[in-house]
């Protein structure tokens, strides 16, 4: 009984097309490629450079910081690193990677095309995208026409038009999009185009917000998106022959909003706030992106835009920086990146990473991929150590905590959340920013009439791997920072070992600052020289 509620707390918040697909998903046969008899004539695409990272070297692979040699063949539905591996496996990214050569490119082809009757994973709809564009991409760029490879291609794009991802929806849907649409220009195949048209125009005003940022709230993917877009938008700003203008001008208004929401949470650092599922290194940086963004979107009307609906808040003053998670978990259908982080924080002084989010080694079910969505991995506050949002397997979620935004200035920023209503209690946060200073103030209230609550709460502070810390008779000092605790009830705080992610399948040693209080907790983060 207690799985089907979990499993009732989930569902509920599908939409009946996510539902019908979910249903059809399980029902239909596994993805097979049927060859065509004749492929249309092909035309080359305008590409980007080859600057994919570099994870083919010869008989060896590395992805997800696993490498695997395959010294007499290549095992295209090897399983032992996971799925994410596999699929990494089958993407093709290795072709665009600076120096691949033309010759050892069209040998990987050629030997997954062999075996392409046999693979698995490598057939689903989102790895057999990544791998249309990049067969799409390597081909272009070096002017190839075989036959045998266009007509496995061709198969693979008809097979991901009839397979697209509505059951999930998310990045993944449109990432079919993009496929879809490079496939058909490259193939000159019109109900393709107005197929992947179609799509885009329903999808990207459903998933990008208006404040720009993507709606499952992960910059990683924030960046990926964009990346794609952008590489997209070349496409059409260079194809002739077809009347691209109206899809021209989507992409371009989304990739502005897109690219705007970015420099809002890129710190001055150069790097992004790894929240929700996210790793350094595996998408484009800002700056790759600003320098490709200038050549393809209008810089004049590239205006700023206030954060609001994707839920962060940044405040930058001149010593630190600031960002906050003031907002829901996710789209209500489809959660799947998200973590139990509401009200959680990042935070960078003098442009270096002192309190952190533990980001993502893995997305293997298990413990590790349990404790790193857990609210108890974040800078945030859990109450009998449970979570704010209830994960698991992998990428679900049941119930989800609400928030609700109370006050929302230059200067202070108050958020309340339910995600303990079940344990009658209400988590409220408020940050009061000075130049100098952060005052942090938790409240656990009453659910719903919001009085104190006599509950006993736990807050965490993640300090980064390279922070050096030291407990006090009144605190902590911790690299720059100076925190000291106040509360009617005596707090009592630890520093413990915790690993951080630090990509996929790599950790890295740091300490966790822990505090136990009743009620309320007043932080206060002090900088000093």
């Amino acid at each position: 009984m207690k799985n089907i509620r979990l499993l009732w707390r989930t569902v509920q918040h599908l939409t009946g097309r996510q539902i019908v697909y979910q249903v059809w998903h399980r029902l239909r046969s596994p993805a097979k490629l049927r060859l065509a008899d004749k492929v249309p004539e092909t035309c080359f695409l305008a590409v980007p450079d080859a600057n994919k990272p570099v994870s083919w070297q010869p008989e060896r692979f590395t992805f997800l910081n696993l490498t695997v040699l395959f010294p007499s063949a290549i095992d295209w539905n090897y399983a032992r690193h996971g799925k994410l591996w596999t699929y990494n496996l089958t993407y093709f990214d290795f072709l665009n990677q600076p120096g691949m050569p033309v010759d050892r490119g069209l040998i990987l082809i050629r030997d997954f095309i062999r075996q392409s009757a046999d693979v698995r994973d490598g057939l689903e709809a989102y790895p057999t995208s990544v791998r249309i564009i990049n067969w799409v991409q390597f081909l272009s760029r070096h002017q190839v026409r075989d036959e045998t490879i266009n007509q496995h291609l061709f198969a693979q794009v008809r097979l991901l038009g009839q397979r697209l991802e509505y059951h999930l929806s998310g990045n993944h849907l449109l990432e079919n999009g993009f496929a879809l649409l490079t496939g058909a220009l490259y193939f000159r195949h019109t109900p393709w185009i107005r197929k992947a048209s179609g799509l885009f125009h329903q999808a990207l005003d459903k998933q990008i917000l208006s404040d720009g940022g993507h709606y499952e709230r992960s910059p990683m993917y924030h960046q990926l998106l964009l990346d794609r877009l952008l590489d997209t938008l070349l496409i059409l700003q260079s194809t002739t022959g077809y009347d691209n203008t109206r899809l021209t001008a989507l992409l371009t208004e989304k990739g502005i909003s897109l690219a705007i929401w970015l420099d809002a949470v890129t710190f001055q650092s150069g790097t992004v706030p790894m929240v929700n599922d996210a790793t350094p290194d595996l998408a484009p940086t800002t700056n790759q992106l600003r320098q490709k963004a200038s050549q393809l979107l209008p810089e004049k009307t590239r205006q700023p835009v206030p954060l609001s609906d994707s839920g962060f808040r940044m405040f930058r003053q001149k010593r630190y920086e600031l960002i906050t998670c003031v907002g829901s978990v996710g789209p209500a259908h489809q959660p799947g990146h998200a973590h139990a982080d509401t009200l959680s924080f990042v935070l960078h002084v003098d442009n270096q990473p002192i309190l952190v989010d533990n980001s993502t080694s893995t997305y293997q079910d298990g413990p590790r991929r349990d404790w790193e969505r857990s609210t108890a991995a974040h800078n945030t506050v859990t109450v009998a150590d449970a979570d704010s949002s209830e994960l698991w397997a992998s990428f679900r979620v049941g119930r989800r905590a609400r928030v609700i935004l109370i006050t929302d200035t230059a200067t202070s920023l108050t958020a309340r959340h339910d995600g303990y209503r079940h344990r009658g209690i209400i988590h409220e946060r408020n940050w009061s920013i000075g130049a100098d200073t952060i005052s942090i103030t938790d409240q656990l209230l009453t659910w719903p009439a919001g009085t104190a609550s006599g509950q006993a709460g736990t807050a965490r502070f993640y300090f980064h791997p390279s922070v050096i810390w030291q407990l006090l008779d009144d605190g902590v000092r911790a690299g720059p920072l100076a925190i000291t605790f106040r509360s009617a009830t005596k707090p009592v705080w630890r520093i413990k070992a915790y690993e951080m992610a630090n990509g996929f399948n790599q950790l890295r040693s740091g300490h966790c600052l822990v505090v136990n209080f009743s009620t309320c907790l007043e932080t206060v983060l002090t900088l000093i020289e």
